[in-house]
């Protein structure tokens, strides 16, 4: 009696395995199913409008920047943690880098706030040798292609003659207010500091020097969360306290910045 019970128990358990198997098959058909109908937006749905391009303040020359930045507060430490890429010897570089302060720029060279403040930041270097060293990284625009070429290009030139005329290419190009520096320009740029056009045109085509470009990029998204060209990274190199100035900006401002994380 006892054994015929133990049967039926086992045949019973048998029984609803088989049909949960049974039921979950149908359940996922029936779920799979019915996913397929709301794949995508339904026809009668609108279209999700385009998100808006940020409106940028049109700069034709240097002192239009004051109107839009008067009043603007000085940058404190910035609340997340943050931190500056070191400075290699093979940066970059102008200036004592025994300075107290190291400046890192970080621009895109097609962008017209990079071509308006560059000269300027001549100055503000100039005037303030004593305290800063100037470096300069490349960040260029996302998709733009001539930032990309001639972020390379200005490495080209550092690759054949130096860093003295790294700096000398980056001036002459910065001259050229609003162009989107085109290849027999960057040529052409080339040749007047003293480079071999047909090395510095094979040396652009072949982008052998690209991750030096797109290196810089992405330590400045990275590390230090910029994503605006031109931004300033001002660190001091006693107390390790940082400034990060993002965007146009006068001189005036750039000073009160300087002598703010000096302290």
């Amino acid at each position: 009696m006892m054994e015929s019970q133990d049967r039926s128990k086992v045949w019973f358990i048998v029984a609803l395995c088989l049909l949960t198997l049974v039921g979950g098959y149908f359940f996922a058909e029936w779920l799979i199913g019915g996913r397929e109908q709301f794949r995508g937006a339904a026809p009668e749905q609108p279209p999700v409008p385009l998100i808006a391009p940020i409106a940028q303040p049109p700069l034709k020359e240097y002192e239009d920047i004051a109107q839009y930045t008067g009043g603007k507060p000085l940058p404190t430490e910035p609340d997340l943690l943050l931190f500056l890429t070191d400075v290699e010897s093979d940066e970059h570089i102008l200036g004592d880098t025994r300075t107290k302060i190291t400046v890192v720029e970080y621009a895109a060279l097609t962008s017209l706030y990079t071509q308006l403040i560059h000269q300027k930041m001549h100055e503000f270097f100039d005037a303030n040798s004593d305290r800063i060293h100037w470096v300069f990284r490349h960040y260029p625009a996302t998709n733009n292609e001539n930032d990309y070429r001639s972020g390379i290009a200005t490495e080209c030139v550092a690759e054949q003659l130096g860093n003295d005329a790294f700096w000398s290419y980056l001036d002459l190009l910065m001259k050229e207010r609003g162009s989107l520096l085109p290849f027999d320009l960057l040529v052409s740029r080339g040749g007047q500091v003293g480079a071999d056009e047909t090395q510095l045109r094979t040396c652009i085509e072949a982008r052998e020097l690209y991750d030096l470009v797109i290196d810089d990029k992405r330590y400045a998204e990275v590390d230090t969360q910029i994503y605006v060209s031109p931004s300033f990274v001002f660190l001091n190199n006693e107390t390790q306290s940082m400034r990060i100035v993002e965007g146009i900006n006068t001189l005036e401002y750039m000073q009160a910045v300087l002598d703010d994380v000096a302290k």
